[in-house]
Order: structure tokens, then C-alpha cells, then sequence
């Protein structure tokens, strides 16, 4: 067991914990040592896992297929995706039926597929009720004027998440949230962001763990995944295997309760309280 700093009675009595995916159980296409282990120990010991993620470009059922890969089963209730947050708070507020030029993966086109949002494709086409930005790699200058073309025109803008990097296996690739950027000094428009640490996303995150009412967050970035967790006044995790240096645990905010090397330190962490 490595714990690096915190108060191991934060986490007495745990019932539910809410897990970040890209840093925490893989980087990229490989697994984190100890990560797909330790969620199989922390459900014996009788902890209901969620996995959390901003990350909106795989569709649910690439994430179930990624997971099993690396030896951790998922079922679809197990998932919360910033897309599948994004298509519920839309519908709710009438959305069905509008148009949105995506710029995103597949993961969102499903989500909105799922509550009858047309996506417009066409290249030559400047308008749309919403331009919704989630992480693309072949995001291009193309991409970029059509949204800010569109978002002048009074569309608005939605993104699944605003992180600027995620962690990857060669280091931190440009995230949703760079992209974000780019399109809202574009057009002069401000995003809705709708992924961590919003608290519509959170509130999800909790339904989705059923009646827990002791329930932590594992993540690797204290400005999501932590502030995320204080709003719900969860108690917070942070592991050392993503985007935070150990050099930095110092200059974090908010204060973890706890900071780990990696997940795999987690359950024996729990056997001791």
C-alpha cells in the first residue's frame, strides 16, 4: 500500500465510489498497473463503483468493450459520460427535434441520436440551433469556422467537458477543452459546460450508485474529479497515476482527503478502517 497523504477515516464506512477513467484506470489504450485488479477488490468488499468520465467521444458501448479488454466488466449503468449528461439535460429542456453541428466522436452523435437531435454533416452548412464540442482529433481549422460561424449566428454552444489535456501514454494530449477555447474566442460565444465538476453531472454520477450514501471520488485532476466531489461533499481521492505530479500535491485545490500513488492502493487503504 503506497498513501502518500490523508485521512484514511475519511473513507469509514464506504459504500459507493464515483471513478474517473483516462489517469486512473488507463492511460490511453493500456491499463494503469493494479487498476482492473483493485475494482474487483473493492466490489468484494461490497463497494458499488461508477465510472465518471468528461470524455465524450466513445460511444458507451467502446467504453464496455475497452473496460472488459482490460478485465473489468461494466454493464451500461456502471458508465457516466459527459454525452449521456449533455442528451439528458437537453431533453429535458425541449431539444428534441433542433439541429446541432458536432464537433466530437462517435460518443456523442449516439447521445444525441438518443433524444432526436438531427446532426448536420453538411460541410457547407453555417447554422444550427446547437454546436456541441467535445474531444475531437481531427478537429481541423474547417471545423473550427464552421462552429464559429454558426455560434455568431446565435447558435449555442455546448461542451462536454472543459479539460485542456488528458493523459495519455506519450504525456498530455490537448483536450475537449482546448478546443472549447478556440471556438469561444472564434465566435465571441461562452460555452455551457456540462461534464465534472458541474453538479448536473455529479447529481447523475449519484443516481447512478443507487441508495450509497457514504460515497467517495477516485480521479487524477483536482479542478474536475475533486472540486467535483466537494460539491457533493463526497469524499475526494486523488491518485498520482494521471495529470498531478506528486510535486504538486502542495498547490492542489481543493484538498484531497486522500492521495494516492495509483488506485490499486485503494482497497487495502479500506481493509484497515
Amino acid at each position: 500500500m503506497s498513501l502518500v497523504a490523508g485521512n484514511v477515516e475519511a473513507l469509514a464506512g464506504l459504500e459507493g465510489l464515483v471513478c474517473d477513467l483516462d489517469g486512473v484506470i488507463y492511460r490511453g489504450p493500456e491499463p494503469i498497473e493494479g487498476s482492473p485488479e483493485a475494482i474487483e477488490r473493492l466490489r468484494e468488499l461490497g463497494v458499488h463503483v461508477v465510472f465518471c468520465t468528461n470524455n465524450a467521444n466513445p460511444t458507451i458501448g467502446r467504453y464496455i468493450e475497452k473496460l472488459g479488454s482490460m478485465g473489468v466488466s461494466v454493464e451500461r449503468d456502471d458508465l457516466v459520460t459527459s454525452a449521456v449528461v449533455m442528451a439528458e439535460l437537453l431533453a429535458e429542456e425541449g431539444a428534441a427535434g433542433r439541429s446541432a453541428i458536432v464537433v466530437g466522436g462517435e460518443g456523442l452523435r449516439e447521445a444525441f441520436d438518443s433524444i432526436d437531435v438531427v446532426v448536420d454533416d453538411d460541410p457547407s452548412s453555417r447554422t444550427a440551433d446547437y454546436v456541441v464540442v467535445g474531444f475531437d482529433p481531427d478537429f481541423t481549422y474547417e471545423s473550427l469556422k464552421r462552429a464559429s460561424f454558426a455560434v455568431q449566428d446565435g447558435a449555442r454552444l455546448v461542451a462536454a467537458n472543459a479539460d485542456a489535456s488528458f493523459p495519455a501514454p506519450d504525456g498530455l494530449w490537448p483536450g475537449a477543452g482546448s478546443l472549447v477555447a478556440a471556438i469561444e474566442v472564434a465566435s465571441g460565444g461562452r460555452a455551457r459546460v456540462m461534464g465534472k465538476p458541474h453538479e448536473a453531472m455529479m447529481r447523475v454520477a449519484a443516481r447512478h450508485l443507487g441508495g450509497a450514501s457514504k460515497i467517495a471520488i477516485a480521479g487524477d485532476r483536482p479542478n474536475t474529479d475533486l472540486e467535483g466531489g466537494r460539491v457533493m461533499g463526497w469524499a475526494t481521492i486523488l491518485v498520482l497515476s494521471g495529470v498531478t505530479a506528486r510535486a504538486e500535491i502542495d498547490q492542489v485545490e481543493p484538498r484531497p482527503d486522500i492521495v494516492l500513488e495509483r488506485l490499486a492502493d485503494l482497497p487495502d487503504l479500506l481493509t484497515e478502517v
